[in-house]
């Protein structure tokens, strides 16, 4: 339980600096991509306190659940809002709304469905086997929506625009991505000890790709007004 509340922390530590730091790009240049990601970024960190603060009481007690049941929903759907608006800007305000959508119904199912409190105390299981804790159809379906239309167009969306424009960022963000779906599939079978590493190289990939992408730009920009 040591390590796995190690391994909370440091996600929780390496998501907080990572939203602060895109936070603070979106501040200087107002890109929507970066805003976006900056959201999803802070949403996985608090997602990762939520398990934290778990972990220090010995189990989830019901209301950090719910927060964590929204949360963790809702960062594949604002990572692929931020992947969107970075390759494929005219599309992002309808991507964006349809996102909005999904998260408002993920976040009536968390506050609205019943939990199956023995559940709550073991931290790692209850992250993972969400249809079994809160056996609600509106938690399945938040989490099913934002999961296919997020992570699709965060993958799927970052390995098209490689395929057209050969920049290597791209597959960085993809990797992140798949990094994520990873830790999603072995924290269902109950691997702690990968379950918080997968998500970190994830989080660290994909905020290498993003800024990479700000490099690019910043090198088209200088090309032409040279």
């Amino acid at each position: 339980m040591g390590v796995l509340w190690i391994a909370a922390l440091a996600t929780f530590l390496i998501g907080a600096v990572m939203a602060w730091q895109l936070g603070k790009k979106f501040a200087q240049k107002h890109r929507p991509y970066a805003m976006w990601w900056t959201v999803s970024f802070a949403l996985a960190a608090l997602a990762a306190l939520t398990q934290l603060i778990a972990f220090a009481q010995g189990g989830f007690a019901g209301w950090d659940y719910r927060t964590y049941l929204l949360f963790s929903s809702a960062v594949p759907g604002f990572m692929g809002a931020g992947t969107v608006y970075l390759i494929w800007r005219r599309f992002g305000n309808w991507f964006l709304g349809a996102i909005l959508l999904f998260t408002a119904i993920a976040l009536v199912g968390a506050v609205t469905t019943s939990l199956s409190s023995p559940l709550l105390k073991d931290v790692l299981a209850a992250s993972a086997t969400v249809a079994k804790v809160a056996p609600a159809a509106l938690v399945t379906l938040g989490y099913a929506l934002l999961g296919a239309v997020g992570g699709a167009a965060l993958i799927l969306g970052a390995l098209y625009s490689y395929v057209r424009s050969h920049q290597s960022y791209n597959l960085l963000i993809a990797l992140g991505g798949i990094a994520f779906s990873i830790a999603d599939t072995v924290g269902q079978f109950g691997h702690g000890v990968l379950f918080f590493p997968a998500q970190i190289i994830g989080m660290l990939l994909l905020y290498f790709g993003v800024a990479g992408s700000n490099e690019v730009a910043a090198r088209m920009r200088a090309a032409k007004s040279a």
